[in-house]
């Protein structure tokens, strides 16, 4: 308010004071506008928290459904406005392709003496039962095992929703539960499952220009050995990943190894493991 309308001249009567005083409010307030904008591909609640940092103190912004409302001066409401039709587009669609590779490997040596030793009738075996002469050999074995499991998954979405995909299987397993003894002796129950094992993965991308980002999660499961009871192995991974569209990126990957020494009265043996996994995803846009 302007210094004249705080201390007015004495000659000026208090009823015009206060006209000019409603009028310069008046016109203050005028200042801000109050707009509905209308929403065509998103909502005001995905809209209102990137927007609310271009809204400066005494401004207000809000909305429901494909409606914002907007109370604001003009330059921040031309600043909003040149947003939102950036912002309220629709959204591309998206082909996310998902790689992931298990490889599993195994070696194991050893030498293993055996022979019949003795005098007389007295006959002592070492490593195989006694033979009826005396006698000795000597089994060097070796080999080297290898299972590689490999699995591509792929899922279309709209940029900036989530993205959810998974194949597998489930297989029988049987447990057995024993219950206490007492006067008739214990009582032995099986009852039967199912295990599952999947492998899949869950991703949300945005894209900006020709980049992609991603928050994507994929896992794989195998069964770790034949057999209802086999247990389940899984590797999987939870990152944040950038890249281009249309190039593979990696996601990740772990390596374990594991590795002993058997000894005894003539034998030797080696062992060793390696599990490796990785994982890499594509995003491509589709029309």
């Amino acid at each position: 308010m302007s210094d004249w309308l705080r201390t007015p001249p004495r000659h000026v009567p208090a009823a015009i004071v206060l006209l000019l005083a409603l009028a310069w409010t008046t016109a203050t307030l005028a200042a801000d506008s109050l707009e509905a904008i209308p929403l065509n591909f998103r909502t005001a609640e995905e809209l209102i928290p990137v927007l609310q940092p271009l809204v400066p103190a005494g401004a207000a912004l809000t909305g429901t459904g494909d409606m914002l409302l907007v109370r604001a001066d003009a330059s921040t409401m031309a600043q909003l406005r040149a947003a939102i039709a950036e912002l309220d587009r629709a959204p591309r669609q998206l082909l996310i392709t998902v790689g992931q590779s298990t490889g599993s490997s195994r070696s194991d040596a050893g030498v293993t003496g055996s022979a019949t030793i003795g005098s007389g009738d007295v006959q002592v075996g070492v490593n195989r039962p006694p033979a009826a002469g005396t006698g000795a050999e000597v089994l060097v074995h070796g080999g080297t095992s290898r299972n590689d499991i490999r699995n591509v998954s792929s899922i279309r979405t709209l940029e900036g929703y989530e993205a959810y995909v998974t194949i597998g299987e489930s297989r029988p397993f049987t447990s057995t539960t024993t219950v206490g003894g007492g006067y008739h002796g214990p009582v032995v129950s099986e009852s039967t499952g199912y295990r599952d094992v999947n492998t899949g993965f869950y991703a949300v991308p945005r894209v900006s220009g020709d980049r992609v980002t991603l928050e994507i999660s994929p896992a794989q499961q195998r069964y770790a050995g034949p057999g209802r009871g086999a247990p389940v192995a899984t590797q999987s991974v939870t990152t944040v990943v950038s890249g281009r569209l249309g190039e593979w990126i990696a996601i990740g990957g772990s390596s374990e190894t594991s590795s002993g020494t058997s000894t005894g009265l003539v034998r030797w043996g080696t062992r060793s493991e390696l599990t490796q996994y990785s994982a890499w995803v594509k995003v491509e846009e589709v029309r």
